[in-house]
């Protein structure tokens, strides 16, 4: 059998992921390493083999500044056959500044955000936040699940991205927002770590001169549309707020919630 995958690199805030096909003998469980992504800018996934031997495979290539494409690699020489001849469908979109930082709570769990700034940009401008909570029980869980960034990445731009605000001259944040505390209790703390979170993004990205604090959006899906409608009941930053699809009223989902098990 074939195994595809990608090994994380040994530095997550500098190197990159690379994927891999190894090939599984089965019974012995012995490996040969058919293919890995070459080292370098860009981004090289495997797709499938040609044939059963493995002597060519489909990979899609692409970097931060190129639109992925498919090409025939020649598993034995290296050599290259483009495929397909893709164009950006997007640019006004995925010429957006890009930033990756980490904020610190006032209670001192540390947490990531992403930022996607207009291009040609002023200082101070207005911003939608659009997030969905997620649940840990410590900082070191929290930082376990980290997978390395992908730098070397073409911008994903789909139909729901709401990156595309950055035409209309919003930076669009996307903060983690953890929700902390112990296994099946977390959400004792739902509004206190919401608040703290968005509390903490908000100063960060102020002290940065990139959003004008006072004109602030937020907005999520589901679990997102619940933490929405909270973070416009419960703190003072957001003058509107997207709520899609979502459940209000915790008396409705009486068996669970997210990672919650109690009525």
């Amino acid at each position: 059998v074939y195994l595809s995958g990608s090994d994380e690199p040994k530095d997550k805030k500098t190197g990159v992921a690379r994927a891999y096909v190894d090939r599984i003998t089965v019974g012995s469980g012995e490996a040969k390493r058919l293919w890995q992504q070459p080292i370098g800018d860009v981004h090289e996934s495997f797709s499938l083999p040609t044939d059963d031997d493995f002597t060519g495979l489909i990979v899609q290539r692409e970097s931060a500044t190129d639109v992925p494409n498919t090409y025939l690699r020649d598993a034995k020489s290296g050599k290259l056959q483009r495929l397909t001849d893709n164009v950006d469908p997007a640019p006004g979109v995925t010429k957006a500044k890009r930033m990756r930082f980490q904020v610190e709570r006032v209670d001192g769990f540390k947490f990531w955000v992403k930022v996607a700034i207009p291009p040609n940009h002023g200082s101070r401008l207005p911003a939608l936040f659009w997030f969905y909570p997620r649940e840990f029980t410590s900082q070191a869980a929290y930082d376990s699940r980290q997978r390395t960034p992908a730098t070397n990445r073409f911008p994903s731009i789909r139909t729901r991205s709401m990156e595309m605000l950055t035409l209309m001259g919003y930076v669009v944040v996307t903060p983690d927002c953890p929700i902390v505390g112990e296994e099946g209790r977390m959400n004792d703390n739902f509004v206190g770590d919401l608040r703290n979170s968005l509390w903490a993004v908000v100063d960060d990205l102020d002290r940065r001169q990139i959003i004008d604090r006072s004109r602030l959006a937020i907005g999520g899906h589901s679990y997102g549309a619940f933490g929405t409608a909270n973070a416009l009941a419960h703190t003072p930053f957001f003058k509107a707020g997207i709520a899609g699809d979502g459940n209000y009223n915790r008396t409705l989902t009486p068996m669970s919630f997210q990672s919650e098990r109690r009525s």
